[in-house]
């Protein structure tokens, strides 16, 4: 099963091709310089936000994420003027029988 990082928002369609490939590529650098799972980062997120008690190994990974978050949305909007931006990383994971998907 392979992962597929995305932007989404509110605002998603104001990006640009070349700056929704260039946030791709920051949030996949960001992953992959920590050598972590971008959906294990997702999956830990999703787990701090319903207020379920977390680990310190899924607290890192939520960092992570929110770094590589960051990242994505710091590439897509260089250069806008407004800062109450909704653009999100989001992360699916391609199945053989169709998508399944889990955002932020």
């Amino acid at each position: 099963m392979r992962t597929i990082i995305t932007l989404a928002g509110r605002d998603v369609r104001l990006v640009s091709e070349n700056d929704m490939a260039l946030a791709i590529q920051a949030a996949e650098a960001v992953f992959a310089q920590h050598g972590v799972d971008p959906m294990a980062c997702e999956v830990a997120n999703q787990k701090q936000y319903s207020d379920a008690e977390i680990t310190r190994d899924e607290a890192l990974l939520c960092a992570i994420w929110e770094e590589a978050n960051y990242a994505a949305w710091h590439k897509a909007t260089i250069g806008w003027m407004s800062r109450d931006i909704d653009l999100y990383v989001m992360v699916q994971s391609a199945a053989a029988d169709g998508m399944d998907t889990i955002s932020a």
